[in-house]
């Protein structure tokens, strides 16, 4: 895309986009705090996309508060939950219904190239004498997670419980206008997390308290059992592999 004055630009505005490049998206020194839970999965099936399912009726989910320090989209908090699901294409991703961060590069270039459905918040990440708490707040507290680390794991270990790529799939949209029809993607794309020698890892017991709002409403998704917690120091890429279905939306 050109402006008449000839300059050219990745996102808008042209001549000065919010995000200057596409993926990957690189993150450097992340910190993040997992709370791996089951779920019902019928309490999520209603906002999954046409042609993708949860991979069980206890789906295994991620509830994740992060802290990225560096990356080419700015430093920033994060929160999300990410479902296991199924679909023709994946036999075993992720989708993410519900995602915050803290800042406008973040938010726009997740949106425009990923199909996350971001939303701006209030988030916190922050180790006590008792462990590591994260929370998400917007209006009201959303999510909180404390885990209490009693246990190192090595990368190897690790390796065991976290795949190196995650896939991951979502929605873009390009509403629909009076005047035209708009447009829906079903985005697939993955987390490449480097698992090297830098990765620091730890394990212990974890709370998980999920709340709801009529415009936040994660308390939809009903939480089974907590399985486990983990807290994790490691580096990042994002990557968009393809479109993998488009509807046209009606006004």
């Amino acid at each position: 895309m050109v402006l008449k004055g000839g300059v050219r630009g990745y996102s808008i505005p042209l001549d000065s986009p919010l995000y200057p490049t596409g993926t990957p998206i690189v993150y450097y020194g992340c910190r993040v705090l997992i709370a791996l839970a089951t779920v019902d999965g019928a309490s999520v099936d209603p906002v999954l996309p046409e042609g993708v399912d949860v991979a069980s009726s206890e789906p295994l989910t991620a509830f994740w508060i992060g802290y990225y320090p560096i990356s080419n989209v700015g430093t920033y908090h994060e929160a999300l939950i990410a479902v296991q699901v199924t679909s023709k294409e994946l036999p075993l991703a992720y989708y993410i219904p519900y995602i915050y961060v803290t800042n406008d590069k973040a938010l726009t270039s997740g949106r425009e190239l990923l199909g996350a459905p971001k939303k701006l918040a209030r988030i916190k990440l922050e180790w006590s004498d008792s462990g590591v708490r994260g929370a998400l707040f917007r209006n009201s507290k959303l999510m909180e997670i404390t885990m209490y680390p009693k246990e190192k794991v090595d990368v190897e270990g690790l390796r065991q419980l976290l795949p190196e790529e995650i896939p991951l799939l979502s929605i873009r949209v390009l509403p629909p206008l009076p005047s035209s029809k708009g447009l829906a993607q079903l985005i697939q794309w993955h987390a490449k997390i480097i698992l090297d020698q830098r990765v620091r890892a730890l394990t212990g017991p974890v709370d998980l308290r999920l709340n709801g709002t009529s415009e936040d409403p994660l308390d939809r998704v009903r939480v089974r059992s907590v399985v486990s917690g983990f807290y994790l120091e490691f580096d990042m890429e994002l990557h968009v592999d393809r479109v993998v279905k488009e509807w046209v939306l009606e006004v």
